[in-house]
């Protein structure tokens, strides 16, 4: 797979210039489509991170033409915007079949950040080209591209974990090995499942060893 990343800048983005103004790092994902009578919604979440996050939701939720927030839980915002040949988002206007997000895109410092992939190495630099013909004052900066494997999905290394690390895993999790401070020692592990210490902290790490990677590669940018 192809895999590149962008640094973004589009004009009329409002949660983007609040980043500018703001302390915030946010994850953004879409979440689905809807309709109400006759017109379309996408759904999306922000995860708001950093000293200003109360800020900046309090402002994101003051009201918008275009946002309207639902719900708030925490730091998640989930909201819609109206999807039309007015309101249409930008990603729509640069992304085709077979370019895709493989992880939360990230709005920071008045910039998005896009981790997009494609099995077509063409399809990615065209992207930049795209958005010289949106008809929006924009600007895009091809970080890095490069071909690797991708885990699009932890579910799927979790599957790569034979039958004893994941029963390791499992106890060492319920009984809070991992917690701090620690909830269980390697010892104690040992007499619950009836293996040596050793033996546990080898299954442990080859199963982290396996988890770890395909949970790293879902970081965004930050």
């Amino acid at each position: 797979m192809w895999i590149c990343e962008l640094r973004v800048w589009h004009e009329h983005s409002r949660v983007l210039e609040l980043t500018r103004d703001l302390n915030v790092t946010i994850l953004s994902s879409y979440l689905s489509l809807y309709k109400k009578g006759r017109q379309t919604f996408i759904n999306k979440v922000f995860s708001v991170n950093g000293p200003d996050a109360r800020e900046y939701i309090k402002r994101m939720c003051e009201g918008h033409s275009r946002y309207e927030v639902h719900y708030v839980e925490g730091n998640y915002v989930f909201f819609s915007i109206p999807l039309d040949p007015h309101t249409i988002s930008y990603h729509a206007l640069v992304f085709d079949n077979e370019t895709f997000f493989i992880r939360p895109f990230v709005l920071k410092g008045g910039f998005e950040y896009w981790t997009v992939a494609s099995w077509n190495k063409k399809a990615l630099t065209s992207v930049c080209e795209k958005t010289k013909r949106t008809g929006k004052k924009t600007t895009v900066e091809l970080l890095s591209l490069k071909q690797m494997p991708v885990d699009l999905f932890v579910p799927d290394a979790l599957q790569r974990l034979g039958e004893v690390q994941m029963r390791v895993l499992r106890e060492a999790l319920d009984q809070g090995y991992y917690g701090y401070p620690r909830g269980i020692s390697l010892k104690g592990l040992g007499k619950k499942l009836g293996l040596s210490p050793a033996t546990i902290r080898e299954h442990l790490r080859k199963a982290e060893a396996k988890i770890l990677p395909a949970a790293v590669s879902q970081l965004a940018r930050r």
